[in-house]
Formats: structure tokens, C-alpha cells, sequence
């Protein structure tokens, strides 16, 4: 081989090395997931650095996405992760504006996530100017304030790692400011117009961190949340009409909400009456499970054995609800030795 032969082999070869070399080092400061900048912003440089992107565990759904019509998802999250429905929700919680678009909202809800298994039902960021987050509940409980506190600070966290603010600079940085709603679709009397952690559980003492959540149990005749607060205790109704009988209750449900004029055009698609199969599959399979649990202590002879069972299956439930095992739901709802594997798998005690 002459000597320029060489030097050129030479030459390859160290720019090979320098390749991978960079390659190694891109690869342990990128995710292994591809990660998404909200449409139209720019992620931030800092001095000396190369550009740093979200974090790994899941990325920040936007309006650009394709929504994820996977029946595990509520009606809820099905129907205002749909943009023209999105915005219809903006108009009712703001109707004085009159100038954003559908296109100025960006869903920012939490998908979920097998480490930090934090998700929720619904966030969105109005032209970065507000950062709206929305839950819906059928049983009253007031520890959604707990959990709103965990989504928001999740969400900023998202949101500051995007736009690659620097949270330890001297100027204060810019995020959108943060509005929390709770609708109630139960029945209960008095229902409180907002409520908080200050109100709610340091009985109005002051404390250093405090959030409000505007509670919506009723909205005006005709408008988009009225028809799913409406839908919702339709379908709730029927459940309990027809226990079991999971084709009479999407049935019966879709044509009493057809002649209330409810959700007509989203009750048409197919997802819609998956959805409500699988929540009936849900409320039915949770059923067997707690009176299988009930049977077991009554045979034990034991109250407080009883209690505990309940208990331990609630948690079960919740926790394969949240995952999205349905067939692992069904299946322990009539096999006790598959429920201690399961139980032993999640830690159950």
C-alpha cells in the first residue's frame, strides 16, 4: 500500500471514529423517544450547550396530533380531545372572548405513564396565555384538589422543559397562568361553587400553597358541557335500569339523548358507543369482583376480614382501570387465585 493509500485509509478511519464518537454522545443526551416542540415555538439554547428537548417518559399531545380514540379513554377525554369540541368547551368557559380560535389551543393533557403513573383527564394551553386543566367526576371527593396540584406541577414541569426555560435565572420566567375545573355530573345537594386546599382541608388557615378549582355541576341549556353533564347521568341512569345488560344501556342511552338532542353528531361515531360498551364491561366486572370479595368474608365469618377485601379489590380494580387490563379485569372478577397474583404483582397487602 503507498503512502497515500495509507493517509487516505488513515483519514477514513478517524472520521469513522469521530462519528460514532458523536453519535454515542447524542444518544445519551436525547430520550429514546422522539419528543415534540408546541407548533410554532422554538426550543431554547443555552450558552455553551447543545439543544436540550423534552424529557423522555411521554411527549406533550398537541391539536397537530391525531387524537387517540383508544376505547380504555373516558367519553370525557374522548370527546374534548377532539378539537371542534375543544373549542365549543373554551366558548362556555370563556364566552367573552371572542378572538381565539381552535387553532390557538394545544392539548397539553398528561398521557399515561408506567413510572410517574400521573395522567389526567384533560389540560390544554390557550395561545400560552392560560393553562387550562379540566376533570370530570361522578362520586364527590374533594381530594381532586390533591390530584390537581399533582397535574399542575407535572404539566409546568412539561411545559418549562419545552420551552427550555431557565428556572435559576434572575428574570422571572414566562408560563401561562393556570385555571382548574372540576365538573360534577353525581347528584348532591349544595353543591360549593369552587373549592380549595385552604377551604377544604386546612379548615381556611392560611397555608403556603393554596389552589382553587371552579366546580361545574350545571351549564346553560344546549351548550357542549350541558350535553355531557346531561349524557353522563343519562348513561348513569340506564346502568342502573338495565345492571348487566351492557346492549339495552348503550341503547337506551343513545336514543334518549337523541330525542334531548345531546351529543348528537359524537354519539354517531362508532368510538362513542365502544366507549360506552367497554364502561359498562367496567361497572359489571367491578360488580362481580366486590360481591364475589363480600361472599368470601361472609364464608370466613369474618367483619373485619370483609372490610379488608373490599378494600384490597377496590384497589385492584382502580389500578388495572388505570392500566387499561380489561381482560385481566374480567378475569379476576371470577378467579380468586389469579386475584392474589395480581395482588402480588401491584403490592397489594
Amino acid at each position: 500500500m503507498t503512502n497515500a493509500k495509507k493517509k487516505q485509509k488513515q483519514e477514513q478511519d478517524r472520521k469513522s471514529r469521530v462519528k460514532k464518537k458523536q453519535e454515542g454522545q447524542k444518544l445519551q443526551m436525547l430520550p429514546e423517544e422522539k419528543m415534540q416542540k408546541l407548533p410554532g415555538e422554538k426550543t431554547q439554547k443555552l450558552p455553551g450547550e447543545k439543544m436540550q428537548k423534552f424529557p423522555a417518559e411521554k411527549p406533550l399531545e398537541t391539536t397537530d396530533n391525531k387524537i387517540n380514540r383508544n376505547i380504555k379513554d373516558s367519553v370525557f377525554c374522548n370527546l374534548f380531545g377532539m378539537p371542534e369540541y375543544l373549542m365549543q368547551l373554551y366558548q362556555v368557559l370563556h364566552p367573552d372572548d371572542t378572538e381565539t380560535t381552535e387553532d390557538d389551543l394545544t392539548i397539553v393533557t398528561l398521557s399515561r405513564t408506567v413510572a410517574r403513573n400521573i395522567y389526567n383527564d384533560l389540560g390544554f394551553l390557550v395561545r400560552n396565555r392560560l393553562l387550562v386543566l379540566v376533570e370530570a367526576q361522578s362520586t364527590w371527593s374533594e381530594n381532586i384538589l390533591v390530584r390537581f396540584l399533582m397535574y399542575l406541577g407535572e404539566t409546568y414541569r412539561r411545559y418549562i422543559k419545552t420551552k427550555g426555560l431557565r428556572i435559576y435565572s434572575e428574570k422571572n420566567v414566562d408560563i401561562p397562568k393556570p385555571e382548574l375545573y372540576l365538573v360534577f355530573t353525581g347528584k348532591r345537594e349544595d353543591n360549593p361553587d369552587t373549592i380549595s386546599l385552604k377551604e377544604n382541608f386546612f379548615g381556611g388557615e392560611d397555608c403556603c400553597v393554596d389552589i382553587t378549582a371552579k366546580v361545574i355541576c350545571e351549564s346553560e341549556q344546549g351548550d357542549i358541557l350541558n350535553q355531557y353533564i346531561t349524557f353522563s347521568r343519562v348513561f348513569d341512569e340506564q346502568q342502573k335500569l338495565y345492571p348487566g345488560d351492557r346492549e339495552k344501556i348503550v341503547q337506551e342511552t343513545i336514543r334518549i339523548c337523541k330525542n334531548k338532542n345531546v351529543l348528537n353528531d359524537y354519539l354517531a361515531r362508532e368510538e362513542a358507543a365502544a366507549i360506552m360498551f367497554t364502561i359498562a364491561d367496567q361497572a359489571e366486572a367491578m360488580k362481580e369482583a366486590l360481591e364475589m370479595e363480600r361472599a368470601e368474608g361472609k364464608a370466613e365469618g369474618k367483619a373485619e376480614g370483609l372490610a379488608e377485601g373490599e378494600g384490597r379489590m377496590a384497589a385492584l380494580m382502580k389500578k388495572l382501570l388505570s392500566l387499561g387490563r380489561m381482560e385481566d379485569l374480567q378475569k379476576a372478577a371470577t378467579d380468586q387465585k389469579y386475584r392474589e397474583v395480581l395482588y402480588t404483582e401491584f403490592k397489594i397487602s
